[in-house]
């Protein structure tokens, strides 16, 4: 049987000793504007029915959409924006065993926030929408953009 993979480009996120490395399986393909991730499915991100579990669905999006959000505003590593405002729909499932992938973009940033939008999907379905806005961090000196 072939084992599963994210696909090219794709690197641990790292943060082993940390929440991340609990969820665990965490890829991810950093770009000068937007962050993507990908992780397969393990029994553990599961639920009783063997799809993703919703809190953890949130979790990958948070994830998603706040590296995105460093990302597009460049950020030193040692600065994380701070998630003000989440809002999402669970359209599908995902299931044990399927790559599930998040994809962000900017939607606007002013010099303290940043507003932000998201997906999930695997098997070319949407799993999860989402909307937010962070708190860029101290460090962040950016122009209003739209």
């Amino acid at each position: 049987m072939t084992e599963i993979r994210a696909p090219e480009g794709y690197v641990p996120i790292g943060q082993e000793d940390t929440f991340l490395g609990h969820v665990g399986g965490i890829t991810w393909k950093r770009r000068a504007d937007r962050t993507d991730t990908c992780l397969l499915l393990a029994p553990h991100h599961l639920n009783p029915n063997g799809t993703a579990h919703g809190g953890f669905l949130l979790t990958l999006l948070d994830i998603t959409l706040g590296a995105t959000v460093e990302s597009f505003l460049g950020v030193a590593a040692d600065r994380h924006p701070v998630t003000l405002q989440l809002s999402c729909s669970m359209l599908a499932p995902a299931r044990g065993g399927e790559l599930l992938f998040g994809e962000a973009a900017v939607d606007r940033a002013t010099r303290t926030v940043t507003f932000v939008s998201a997906r999930l999907h695997s098997r070319g379905q949407t799993v999860l929408t989402a909307s937010a806005v962070f708190r860029n961090p101290p460090s962040s000196t950016v122009a209003e953009r739209s």
